[in-house]
């Protein structure tokens, strides 16, 4: 009985601390929002409108942002419309439009990907330069590629003929195997080629690695 007492206290404190009006007001409804167009390149610019309703009398506010806090909003923010200019770096931008009327507040939110150029960001992790090998030894190869638009597919290339290639994943490293025989015999490239969504612009990285042959074994009779 006494915590039953104790808890409708804690609601009268917390009902009496609120505004009694507001909470039987509605937020205003948002309908729609519509962002064009919602791929871009850098330095575009993209119109990002709202349609609400208020439910309740007056008027109505609107304050818009984006997440990254990247580009630029052209002013006023506190619209129904905005536009926005792009920034050069490429990805995935979130606006979000929150209205407000006297009472309470309502939010949607819409994405714009940007279109970046540039090469993709391409490494070698292993092997190393100058690293030795054997002939007909598994050499495992390993890649981080990365750029803003994601990647499209990746290469992998011994002394410039096309050994195998992935698709894009969503996250690094690739992987490949490649078995050296006589024709890989001394220095050997080993190049990691990857191609940008969208743009499909190329980026690339090799390292020299070295190929020792296997002296055959005299047997004796």
């Amino acid at each position: 009985m006494r915590y039953a007492l104790t808890f409708s206290a804690g609601l009268i404190i917390l009902f009496l601390a609120c505004d009694p009006e507001s909470i039987f007001r509605n937020a205003p409804v948002i309908d729609l929002i519509d962002i064009t167009p919602n791929r871009v390149n850098p330095y575009d610019t993209v119109y990002a409108t709202v349609n609400a309703t208020n439910p309740e009398e007056g008027s109505l506010s609107f304050q818009w942002a984006v997440s990254p806090e990247r580009g630029n909003f052209i002013d006023p923010v506190d619209n129904r419309s905005v536009r926005w200019v792009a920034p050069t770096a490429g990805g995935d931008y979130v606006f979000k439009i929150t209205v407000s009327n006297s009472y309470k507040s309502a939010d949607r939110s819409g994405t714009v990907r940007v279109i970046e150029g540039g090469d993709p960001l391409v490494r070698i992790l292993s092997p190393q330069d100058d690293e030795y090998f054997t002939q007909l030894q598994e050499i495992g190869i390993t890649a981080e590629a990365v750029h803003n638009n994601g990647i499209f597919k990746v290469q992998f290339f011994v002394d410039d003929v096309l050994i195998n290639e992935q698709s894009g994943i969503p996250s690094n490293p690739y992987r490949f195997t490649f078995i050296p025989d006589t024709s890989h015999l001394g220095k050997t490239e080993i190049k990691m080629s990857a191609i940008a969504n969208y743009t499909f612009t190329e980026g690339a990285d090799s390292v020299q690695i070295y190929i020792e042959g296997i002296v055959p074994q005299k047997h004796k009779f």
